[in-house]
């Protein structure tokens, strides 16, 4: 498995020189390092080993040693000079090979003219280690590598790498490296320090005066971040508000439908109340009962009346005598020429 290891832990690394010899080239401050310790478990984990230490073995470090030269040196302004930054060149690796007495060296040159307060600052924190025994402040590199790993097997804290391609290094102070016997030194030749070595003052004006670029270039950026953070967070709100007020209309339309369809519903049920109310009042009308003569009463018995029996009670009582009827027959026609005579009377 593939992992991107960088090398700075809290360690204390070894010893990074500036060399002596001038080469003649005014950008061209050249440069010496132990990178790390073959055969040996680093002294503590690198960035992208999940908390483990790592081993490079000497036959894997010849193998692949060479992927180094080409690739450059760079320094984090930004954090102190503590970290890596990748995208801060300030040197190049010409060189890279194994030394008998164990360590993986690397040689090349810094970009003197380019960076001269990078020159500076190594000489003049190094000279602090040197005179005063400030490990603390001494510089040295950190290494940076691709590299294919597997868990060793006499110890479960470590990776063992089976295979690496360097991509570079970080100077820094010591006690941020990842292996304690690696460093950065600054080491200069009398003539070198005629033409272009900075005193303490000098270099701490020039610190000052970097620190304050450095603080102005990050209020700027994160006063940009806060105004594009405003920004977004107002254009936020405003889709939030106009989502909202389109989600109410929708449910004010919803509302408004069900509503309509409630009256709607109701008017019809109203109406067919009121019909129903309407039709309870009007009371049927009861089929009119023919009501029988007094001639038709007797007809039935093949006896005949004058006119003056059918308004007659008493004569028609006669008449029903004559027929010689049973008592409840004569006692039924009787009662109903009765009746009969009572409509009549409540007609008049």
């Amino acid at each position: 498995m593939k992992h991107v290891l960088k090398m700075s832990k809290n360690l204390k690394p070894r010893q990074f020189q500036l060399m002596d010899v001038a080469n003649g080239h005014p950008n061209k401050i050249p440069f010496k390092c132990a990178l790390f310790e073959v055969d040996k478990p680093s002294d503590g984990s690198p960035e992208g080993a999940n908390g483990k230490r790592i081993r490079i073995s000497s036959d894997v470090c010849d193998q692949y040693i060479d992927t180094f030269v080409g690739m450059a040196f760079n320094i984090d302004y930004h954090n102190e000079m503590r970290g890596h930054d990748t995208r801060f060149k300030v040197g190049v690796i010409e060189k890279a090979y194994r030394t008998m007495d164990g360590f993986a060296m690397v040689e090349g040159y810094l970009y003197g003219k380019d960076f001269p307060d990078v020159v500076a600052t190594i000489r003049y924190y190094n000279g602090l280690a040197d005179e005063y025994g400030w490990e603390e402040y001494r510089f040295g590199a950190s290494l940076e590598m691709e590299a294919s790993v597997k868990n060793a097997e006499d110890d479960e804290n470590v990776l063992d790498v089976i295979e690496f391609c360097g991509t570079g290094g970080a100077i820094l102070f010591a006690e941020s490296a990842a292996f304690k016997n690696t460093s950065f030194a600054a080491r200069n030749s009398k003539k070198d320090r005629e033409v272009s070595e900075v005193d303490a003052k000098e270099l701490k004006e020039m610190l000052d005066s970097l620190k304050t670029e450095l603080s102005a270039s990050v209020e700027k950026v994160v006063g940009e971040v806060k105004t594009e953070v405003g920004a977004i967070k107002s254009e936020l709100d405003a889709l939030k508000a106009a989502n909202q007020k389109k989600k109410e209309e929708e449910q004010k339309a919803s509302a408004d439908a069900e509503l309509k369809a409630a009256k709607e519903e109701a008017e019809k049920l109203k109406k067919e109340i009121e019909e129903l109310k309407a039709a309870a009042k009007i009371p049927e009308k009861e089929p009119e009962r023919k009501t029988a003569s007094a001639a038709q009463l007797l007809a039935k018995y093949g006896q005949t009346v004058d006119e003056d029996v059918e308004s007659d009670h008493k004569a028609f009582c006669a008449a029903v005598d004559r027929l010689n009827l049973s008592a409840s027959e004569s006692l039924a026609l009787k009662i109903k020429h009765k009746e009969i005579m009572a409509k009549q009377t409540d007609k008049q």
